[in-house]
């Protein structure tokens, strides 16, 4: 992971908000942006309550797996819910 490899400290890591679920919602999508080989456009990163919400479509299993591995280590295996949905087709 390219973030989670990061100390967070003021010069590698500043989000503009402070420490909390928005920030967290920032840290996935932003880890996700640097996946490579993969399309997030179909999919959706938010906030519920004080968990993380993953919504959309995919390209297959893998990938679902892929996003909700990411997400669960910058905010915590128990912060995160999947609706992703993989896409056989492609």
């Amino acid at each position: 992971m390219f973030l989670s490899s990061l100390q967070p400290t003021l010069s590698n890591f500043d989000f503009s908000c402070q420490h909390g679920i928005s920030c967290d919602r920032e840290a996935v999508e932003m880890e996700l942006s640097y996946l490579a080989d993969f399309d997030r456009r179909n999919m959706s990163v938010e906030t519920r309550d004080d968990q993380i919400l993953l919504e959309g479509v995919v390209k297959n299993a893998a990938e679902v797996e892929r996003v909700i591995r990411v997400a669960r280590e910058i905010v915590g295996y128990d912060r995160v819910i999947s609706r992703l949905i993989a896409n056989s087709a492609n």
